[in-house]
């Protein structure tokens, strides 16, 4: 098959705004990358399947190999590649090839005409000889009752076309109640979603006021918990902050009657997109949450901002530790990196006791870490 679809409105398709955003590169490129790896799944002889080749798409594209690689990863957690390397959404969008779609016609006609062929044949075989020498009363009598065999039988046929429908739509809604299951959002993420979109936004546009969770607007933070913050309550906190600090959003430029609300910022990615990229705040953001690159500390680590926060303030913690990041666990201590030695001093000078303690208490019963040592970057 020479040819694949390439549907309307795909250039600036929300989900490509999305892998945009994260790759941190030009919707160009995007689409440049996109449409090399739907044509390469094409060509591919498991259609849908691609092997992916960063390099060889970056030379052809005039592209950096490395803004490549960076698109085709986001791609991969957004969803649109999957670990097989096959584009999720192919068998949905694309047909089969010619040849496939005679071979099932065939078969389908095959399948529809065997009970009854079976039946007749069961009905019409005997004596040859019986019937020659039989009286032509005889013979109007039996073609009569073999017509009624063979109209038995295709009601019987019919029958069971009809039962094997019904079988399988059965099956088909009750998968589709499963996928319904995978897809609602726990109750108590969504609780803690809405009390982060009250303290972060409801509470600067509507003083004494909170933001309610309606079944429509629980489906829309399912589906972008899943595909835009992926299931990280810290992005969904950092998406709400930006809006909070947002004077459009929060209707305070003048001559724009507008003010954004729960249901209107989760409503699509590409809602998402646009508060991320900046387009309603002149990309003057907060300050992103600390890292950490042990995911087995992060709960931790967490809870140790949360601490720092309520003694000392939000402002002190972003200014200090959101440029920071947790790198590793050597032996029961804890190693912070900071992005400079004046910020390493400051912090073991003002907060190291404190960063300890609620350490040690975050870990009890786990990783147990007992000290925490902070280096400034290029140190290792």
């Amino acid at each position: 098959m020479e040819w694949y679809r390439v549907y309307h409105g795909m250039p600036h398709d929300p989900k490509l705004k999305v892998i945009a955003h994260r790759a941190k590169q030009p919707m160009a490129h995007v689409v440049a990358v996109w449409t090399c790896l739907l044509d390469a799944a094409s060509q591919h002889r498991a259609r849908g399947t691609v092997e992916v080749d960063a390099e060889q798409i970056a030379i052809m594209q005039d592209i950096e190999t490395e803004a490549v690689q960076a698109i085709i990863a986001a791609m991969y957690t957004k969803g649109m590649l999957d670990e097989q390397n096959r584009l999720t959404a192919w068998d949905k969008r694309q047909h089969t090839t010619s040849a496939e779609r005679m071979a099932r016609h065939r078969d389908k006609k095959k399948r529809d005409v065997t009970a009854s062929d079976a039946a007749t044949k069961k009905v019409t075989g005997g004596d040859a000889k019986k019937r020659k020498n039989a009286p032509d009363t005889d013979n109007r009598l039996q073609t009569t009752d073999s017509d009624t065999e063979v109209q038995k039988a295709e009601a019987e046929s019919q029958k069971n076309k009809k039962t094997d429908s019904n079988s399988k739509n059965r099956a088909r809604a009750e998968g589709e109640r499963e996928r319904e299951k995978t897809k609602s959002l726990p109750d108590e993420i969504a609780e803690q979603m809405l009390q982060i979109w009250n303290a972060e936004v409801q509470s600067k546009l509507t003083k004494g006021q909170s933001a309610r969770i309606t079944p429509k607007r629980k489906q829309q933070m399912a589906e972008r918990w899943r595909q835009d913050f992926q299931q990280d309550i810290r992005a969904w906190r950092y998406f709400c902050e930006v809006i909070g600090s947002s004077d459009f959003c929060l209707g305070k430029v003048a001559g724009k009657d507008w003010t954004i609300d729960l249901g209107w910022s989760v409503e699509s990615s590409e809602h998402v997109a646009k508060i991320l990229e900046g387009g309603f705040s002149g990309g003057n953001h907060p300050p992103k949450p600390a890292a950490c690159d042990v995911p087995g500390l992060q709960q931790a680590w967490d809870a140790v901002l949360d601490a720092f926060q309520q003694k000392h303030g939000k402002a002190p913690c972003r200014s200090w530790l959101a440029s920071t990041s947790v790198t590793g666990l050597r032996g029961n201590t804890v190693i912070i990196r900071c992005p400079s030695s004046f910020v390493c001093q400051w912090i073991t000078q003002h907060y190291l006791p404190d960063l300890t303690r609620w350490w040690r208490t975050a870990t009890e019963g786990g990783a147990a870490v007992a000290s925490v040592e902070l280096i400034a970057e290029g140190r290792l």
